[in-house]
């Protein structure tokens, strides 16, 4: 009995150490970890969407726990400049592609993900995918994607006789129109740059069409970004400021707060210049305005000018995997749940937004009409201060903000646009 006890013990005690020699891998499948996502989604649709889909992820992956964090625009950059540079970025993190991820991968902070997204980069549109990437490498996946438009009350044209306009001039009628029956043409809120950058980007490629911008920012053919596209652009802006198309302290309002989008949904303005992120806004926002009054419009074409109608201003959200995460496997499942159909069918349901994947089923007559402008593109140029370098696009800005609130004149704001490309690009090439 003594002798069968020994070998039972023995027994147990083996068959104890061989479980353990397998546990490490059992542990590490089932360790609880935690993925960081930081994103801009503050709205509420918005955050309904995301919570869904990290839900969905959760459930699949017991061992994972996600915690996100909606960010306002403008402080989001500095939140996650800050953490870049004090290496401690999250797990997963958004940016708008061009400029802002470029300066990122080029620092080594954005994971290559090509080989990964072998299997499933089919399922998403090619301007997603494009904006993704850099050279011949896929750094992300789209999660909006979208062209800027011009929207419109319909029940202010439908009041005052007006068309939509396909031209700058008739549109400029339009605006006189309106103007003169005490309505503010267009809505603007330029504290934050970007949002009046919009008309600046629309009327530079009308009047110079898109390859100017390409060639001056690649320092080609002998383009600067002192050609006279940019120069008439900024002369049109200061003509619609003098002429009161905007209102009164347009770069003190606010845009991300709703400023200018309460004078849109209120009548007190006709127009809004925005991207596609305005469809969702509006529908949280003011519901029964976006049913009942919105409209939208390509931005219109100059006549005998070089610009035309099918290339569009635009872009979207590229969600990343940070390099250094500990956890890339996981993460990259996580991006797949973060931008997959199920996701893009809730952002274009409840957000109104096109999320850069295939196959979503589009109900809304507003949203086509996007999504058919964004397909027939021969061009969609992205937004100036996301395609350029950081400090470039400052200038960029600044300089527009600047045409904006007529302190500086357009072949100024030009030369100082084209200075700072000369120090972060280099000199232009014949």
């Amino acid at each position: 009995m003594k002798k069968l006890s020994t070998l039972a013990l023995a027994l147990v005690v083996g068959m104890s150490l061989l479980f353990a020699a397998g546990a490490p891998e059992a542990t590490a499948k089932d360790e609880q970890i935690t993925l960081n996502v930081w994103h801009i989604g503050v709205d509420a649709t918005r955050r309904a969407t995301m919570e869904k889909a990290i839900a969905r992820y959760q459930a699949a992956n017991p061992n994972v726990k996600v915690v996100d964090q909606a960010i306002e625009n403008d402080p989001y950059k500095t939140k996650l400049k800050t953490a870049m540079g004090g290496g401690n970025p999250p797990d997963l993190f958004i940016t708008w592609g061009g400029g802002w991820m470029e300066e990122f991968i080029k620092a080594g902070k954005v994971l290559d993900i090509s080989e990964q997204v072998k299997s499933v980069a089919k399922n998403y549109l090619e301007p997603g995918i494009s904006i993704s990437m850099s050279g011949d490498k896929i750094y992300g996946l789209p999660i909006t994607c979208g062209p800027s438009s011009v929207y419109y009350n319909r029940q202010l044209y439908d009041k005052y006789g007006l068309k939509v306009p396909t031209t700058l001039a008739e549109f400029e009628h339009n605006c006189d129109v309106l103007k003169a029956n005490g309505i503010i043409p267009i809505a603007l809120g330029n504290a934050s740059k970007w949002p009046g950058a919009i008309t600046f980007i629309y009327l530079s490629m009308r009047y110079g069409g898109a390859q100017v911008f390409i060639d001056a920012f690649n320092r080609e053919n002998g383009k600067t970004f002192e050609d006279e596209s940019f120069i008439k652009a900024g002369e049109k802006i200061q003509e619609w400021v003098r002429k009161g198309y905007y209102p009164e302290g347009m770069n003190g309002i606010n845009y991300d707060t709703g400023g200018s989008r309460m004078l849109f949904y209120s009548s007190r303005a006709a127009h809004i210049i925005q991207t596609n992120g305005l469809l969702g806004n509006c529908i949280n926002e003011a519901p029964d305005f976006y049913k009942n009054n919105l409209g939208l419009f390509k931005f219109p074409v100059i006549e005998g000018a070089k610009g035309s109608a099918d290339e569009i201003v635009g872009g979207g959200n590229v969600i990343h995997v940070y390099a250094g995460t500990k956890y890339p496997d996981e993460a990259f499942k996580l991006l797949v749940t973060l931008s997959d159909l199920e996701y893009g069918q809730d952002m274009i349901d409840g957000s109104r937004m096109i999320s850069g994947v295939k196959g979503i089923v589009i109900n809304d007559p507003l949203i086509q009409q996007q999504y058919d402008v964004l397909m027939s593109a021969k061009v969609m140029q992205n937004f100036y201060d996301q395609y350029m370098p950081p400090a470039l696009a400052e200038v960029h800005k600044d300089t527009t903000q600047a045409l904006f609130g007529l302190t500086m004149t357009p072949a100024q704001a030009a030369k100082l646009v084209e200075a700072k490309a000369v120090e972060v690009l280099g000199p232009a090439k014949k």
